[in-house]
Order: C-alpha cells, then structure tokens, then sequence
C-alpha cells in the first residue's frame, strides 16, 4: 500500500474509535440534559457522603465511573453540579444575579440624575425604591432556589452509553 491509502484507513478507523467512546448521559424522563466523557470535569455528590467529589472523568463503564484511584459506582450517585455545564433548562442562578444588578444599577440610576444631572438633593422616590428592592429581593431568592444540582430520582436518570 501506499502512504496515501495507509493514511486514508487510519483516519476511516480513528473515526469509529472517536465514536465508540463511552458518555455518562443526563437524562430527564425522555430528554438528554447534557452528557459527559472521559476527561470532562464532573462534580457531583455520592448517597454515602456528605460531600460533594469533584475531578476529571478518567474512565467509564456500564456500572461505574473512575476519577484518579475513586471508583463510583453509578447508582450511587445522588446529585451532579451542573453550574459548570452548558444546558438549555432555566438557568435560575444566572437570572437571579441579573435581577439583583438590575435593582443596583436602576437605584444608582436614579440617584446619579437627581444629583448629577438634575442637580437637587436626592430625595427617594418611592416607586424607584420599591422597584429596586423587589429586583433585588427576586434575584436573591432565585440565588437561592437555584437549580444548577441534578437530583437523581424517577424520573431523573444517569446512564451510560457507548456512542
């Protein structure tokens, strides 16, 4: 054979291996939230601890997965930390932060133009504060109920699957 056929059949079977990699998959009820390999970094909280282990990914099987000597096995695991992944659920951590700037930027707002560019002492307007404060009493109660931890349960799934 020559160099360019060798070439061409090594890259043809490193496209089968690339695919053939093992995923730790998300799943709620029927839809994928996102997915995981080797190498990826995961954290994520085990029903016999009461930490939360994090690192990277450095092997996956059907029924377990490794990160470095710790051996997990997958039907232990009861939260994931998704904060760090990418997914297209409500994303409550980030909107809260957004609403708690919003409330400051719309107080400071109205200050810096009755004292700067009006010229008047500051007095509060009512509506501005209240405004304010419901901004940034929301966005710290959604700091709160944030939803960026995975909970196993019925309908909320962690499979393995060779993709």
């Amino acid at each position: 054979m020559d160099c360019k056929n060798v070439i061409l059949l090594l890259g043809f079977l490193a496209c089968f291996s690339a695919a053939a990699q093992p995923r730790l998959v998300i799943l709620k009820g029927d839809k994928v939230i996102t997915s995981f390999c080797e190498g990826d970094y995961i954290r994520f909280k085990r029903k016999d601890r009461d930490h939360f282990t994090a690192g990277l990914i450095g092997g996956l099987t059907k029924d377990y997965f490794r990160i470095g000597g710790d051996t997990t096995l997958i039907y232990s695991l009861e939260k994931i930390d998704l904060s760090e992944r990418d997914n297209s659920g409500f994303r409550t951590r980030a909107i809260g932060a957004t609403f708690i700037a919003a409330g400051t930027v719309f107080f400071l707002g109205d200050l810096f133009n009755e004292t700067v560019i009006n010229d008047e002492p500051y007095s509060a307007n009512t509506g501005v504060i209240t405004a304010s404060a419901l901004l940034v009493t929301t966005g710290v109660l959604m700091q709160f109920l944030n939803n960026d931890n995975f909970v196993l349960g019925r309908r909320k799934k962690v499979v393995v699957i060779d993709r």
